[in-house]
């Protein structure tokens, strides 16, 4: 804020002593700082991240007692793995997506926390979310960090995140897939929701319309014409 108000406003994340750290997070010894923005390609990964939560959070808000799987970015936007009983639908995928633009609306933060790991293995447990529960034995430290978003979604989560869903400004959800928990057949599947995110409608359209030109390309579609 004291370099300049516009910078601040453009900040999304921050690089401390090379790891990625959220704005909110407090430097405890003497770092190096770099401050990342739109422009910054470490800075899109985090966005995708903070936009596979808040698709979760979503799901969350229409689908009470749906279970957690992981929500990661990957190249080109983001996905998150549920597990429910019933197949979610093309028409849940607009409902959900419009609950995402409600949620971006009311500026909601995505705020860490750290925890000990029996106590959170134990919370984990009392919200009947077995997949976290697994994560939180195999892969978390004595004390971990978790990631709340709105009054339903906390996640186990390394993070970093963005400030807040007012800085997400152009996502779409684009389909919906079977996964193995853990890609291991031997385990339960899960329902995988993909989506997409870019800093601006400008590059969500474009990527779109990229999208539509491979659809139209596509050989199995040629070959039945």
């Amino acid at each position: 804020q004291k370099i300049s108000p516009r910078l601040a406003d453009a900040t999304l994340v921050a690089k401390v002593n090379g790891d990625l750290y959220d704005l909110a997070r407090p430097l405890e010894k003497d770092s190096t700082v770099q401050i990342l923005t739109a422009k910054d390609p470490d800075a899109l990964y985090v966005y995708r991240h903070s936009t596979a939560h808040l698709l979760a959070a979503a799901v969350l808000e229409l689908f009470p007692g749906v279970k957690l799987g992981i929500g990661p970015p990957v190249e080109n936007g983001f996905y998150y793995d549920f597990d429910r009983s019933e197949p979610f639908s093309p028409e849940d995928l607009e409902r959900i997506e419009k609950k995402m633009w409600e949620l971006q609306g009311q500026d909601l933060k995505y705020e860490r926390t750290l925890t000990e790991k029996e106590a959170g293995l134990e919370k984990y447990r009392q919200m009947n979310e077995p997949m976290k529960v697994e994560l939180i034995g195999e892969r978390a430290d004595s004390i971990f960090s978790e990631y709340t978003l709105g009054p339903h979604f906390i996640d186990f989560c390394r993070g970093p995140h963005l400030p807040s869903t007012a800085k997400i400004k152009a996502f779409k959800l684009l389909s919906i897939a079977g996964a193995y928990w853990k890609g291991d057949e031997k385990n339960r599947q899960l329902q995988r929701i993909y989506g997409t995110a870019w800093f601006t409608k400008k590059e969500l359209d474009e990527y779109l319309t990229k999208l539509e030109e491979a659809k139209k390309r596509d050989h199995r579609k040629l070959g039945q014409e």
